[in-house]
């Protein structure tokens, strides 16, 4: 179950790590706001995936303090609700 769960975490990082690199070649093709915004938007989502990931592997791998995840996880949820600003932004511009 644990590493299914591992996969499927790492495989959320995977995609949008891509969207990441996709919006910003997009970006430096065109040079349009939209696509700065949508390549910040895509930034926070990336790093909302990788602190949700850490948040949840590192329990079981090494003792961590229950202060130390959860700020990983209220980092994480603050990057993601970053996300949907930067996307709705991103969206009224197109």
């Amino acid at each position: 179950m644990l590493i299914i769960q591992m996969l499927v975490e790492l495989n959320y990082v995977f995609f949008s790590l891509l969207l990441l690199i996709y919006c910003t070649w997009r970006y430096f093709k065109q040079k349009d706001k939209h696509s700065f915004y949508f390549t910040l938007s895509f930034t926070f989502l990336t790093l909302s995936a990788i602190f949700q990931t850490l948040s949840s592997i590192l329990p079981y791998g090494i003792y961590f303090n229950v202060t130390v995840l959860r700020l990983l996880e209220l980092s994480g949820l603050a990057l993601f609700a970053c996300f949907t600003i930067s996307a709705i932004i991103a969206l009224k511009k197109t």
